[in-house]
């Protein structure tokens, strides 16, 4: 009696903030209603809350996500050595892939399709292993054939995923979407009928597996203990497997969280989720890794700026007119969002291993380490964290201040049109880094509606100059033709057909003005 005594004294708790928040914030329960509200209010949620001001909540959020593995790997001495490689080489690596992905849109695109596929594994390696954490801080005994099976249903759920990411016809719901920008999603284009001959195997391989776990480990222990990781199972499956299901089974756009035009807002919802699910464990990995005296706010508020950094200073270096040739909403921040999150997702995997060391003894037995970080004995690094920082503030600040301009400022003078508002709205876009070609596009309209004919002439040339499509080419060209300067016209629809030879109203455009002209049709 008294060994069993004193093995249960030794046991941990089985909560790590206690049960609301481990529930709630870990097993990723808070998301049910989210789901629940985004099936059945989907419009009015996002009436309420519309995509243009998410990057509130991002910022707040996934921001904060982001920085918490930077400091982990970068804010200690010792840290930065044991994980130089992925700290120093990939890191190099994925910022040369970064800048030249700006200036060759092929190398971009792969760069955004890799962060694409990689992601949902992230998300789902962090469920397995908080799942884990769940069951082996109960003391549930689970046998390597029952470890086997639960690793499986994660992989498959992946697996699932990529396979829809890939084919024909299917998507997967994903935070960043290229299309818009200059950048595409390369897909391997697995055939519709193959895809989902592959997603129907795995999907029943994962439902079999699913049951046979949660018999299995019905058998060893109480059903309350296997609670918490049977939540996060379930967060996986509304993240990845039930849209996938309603698609395959209904249709891509009978569900509104699903349908098509929804998939980024409610793949930034899932990424959120996945945020406070993230900071949840490693606000508990900082306060025992010191000793239990690190307060929660502090690690968040410098993990929030460590997040943001890469939107301060290098935001500003790689617009149109310094290093850049992209504005923000033209691939930009698509670019800076993959690198950002691809550059998480590899240091994500190297720091969090449940086999052993200091992880275990903190996640799995919680044990306090008194391991506080120390200053290092280099200026120069601590300038260079200093900096990093600060461009954080800068971050924080320019995403609150553009969001804030573009909801109310751009978007409600546009519903209004309100030209002076728009103007001075577009010109505070540009001081903070977030030029539009399409709010340039939108000066030109009610310029033109004004009857001020060289204002939308001047407003387009700027949008086109901005970034350059057929589209605003032919506008160009018509109103040009409109003041009288034919040369002019012409010259801007033959710049429409070299951007895009294939663009009907392009080439019907140039043709007519090449046999007005007499130089007979292309």
């Amino acid at each position: 009696m008294g060994a069993m005594a004193a093995a249960a004294s030794q046991r941990p708790s089985p909560w790590l903030h206690g049960p609301v928040a481990d529930l709630l914030l870990g097993a990723g329960l808070l998301y049910v209603p989210m789901f629940v509200a985004l099936a059945f209010a989907g419009n009015a949620i996002q009436a309420l809350l519309p995509i243009t001001l998410m990057p509130l909540l991002m910022v707040s959020i996934n921001g904060p996500h982001v920085g918490a593995t930077l400091l982990r790997v970068y804010e200690r001495p010792e840290d930065r050595r044991r994980y130089r490689y992925f700290a120093v080489h990939a890191t190099w690596l994925i910022a040369a892939l970064f800048v030249a992905g700006l200036y060759v849109p092929l190398l971009g695109s792969f760069l955004i399709t890799l962060y694409l596929s990689v992601v949902p594994w992230h998300f789902t390696g962090q469920n397995y292993g908080i799942a884990l954490v769940f069951l082996r801080r109960r003391g549930v005994p689970i046998s390597r054939e029952h470890k086997g099976l639960l690793y499986f249903t994660f992989v498959a759920t992946y697996a699932m995923t990529l396979i829809a990411l890939h084919s024909e016809g299917q998507t997967t719901i994903a935070p960043v979407d290229p299309s818009g920008t200059v950048f595409r999603l390369l897909r391997l284009g697995i055939p519709t009928t193959v895809g989902v001959a592959l997603l129907a195997v795995i999907g029943s391989a994962y439902l079999t597996a699913l049951v046979r776990v949660g018999i299995g480990l019905a058998r060893v222990a109480p059903v309350r203990e296997l609670l918490p990781a049977a939540a996060t199972v379930l967060s996986q499956a509304l993240w990845f497997v039930v849209p996938l299901g309603v698609q395959l089974t209904t249709g891509p756009t009978s569900f509104a969280p699903f349908a098509a035009e929804n998939y980024t807002y409610t793949g930034l919802w899932i990424a959120l989720a996945h945020a406070v699910q993230y900071l949840w464990i490693t606000t508990y990995f900082a306060r025992r890794e010191g000793g239990g005296g690190q307060a929660a706010l502090p690690f968040l508020g410098k993990a929030a700026l460590a997040g943001s950094a890469l939107y301060g200073i290098p935001l500003l270096i790689f617009l149109p007119g310094a290093l850049g040739t992209l504005p923000y909403d033209a691939g930009l921040f698509a670019m800076i969002g993959g690198a950002l999150n691809l550059h998480h997702v590899l240091l994500d995997s190297a720091i969090w291993k449940l086999r052993g060391g200091k992880v275990a003894r903190i996640l799995l037995q919680g044990a306090e380490e008194n391991d506080v970080a120390a200053a290092s004995t280099r200026p120069w690094v601590r300038w260079l964290g200093g900096a990093a920082l600060a461009s954080g503030v800068l971050g924080v600040a320019l995403t609150v201040l553009s969001t804030f301009e573009y909801e109310f400022g751009y978007l409600r003078a546009v519903r209004r049109n309100d030209l002076p508002r728009l103007e001075q709205a577009v010109s505070n876009l540009r001081w903070l880094g977030r030029d539009n070609a399409d709010l340039r596009s939108e000066v030109a309209r009610l310029r033109l509606a004004q009857g001020d004919l060289p204002g939308s002439i001047a407003a387009l040339e700027e949008s086109a100059a901005l970034l350059p499509s057929a589209v605003r080419y032919v506008q160009l060209g018509m109103l040009r033709e409109k003041q009288g300067e034919d040369e002019a016209a012409r010259a801007a629809f033959e710049r429409a057909v070299e951007l895009a030879p294939d663009f009907p109203p392009a080439r019907q455009q140039l043709q007519r003005v090449r046999t007005q002209a007499g130089a007979g049709p292309s």
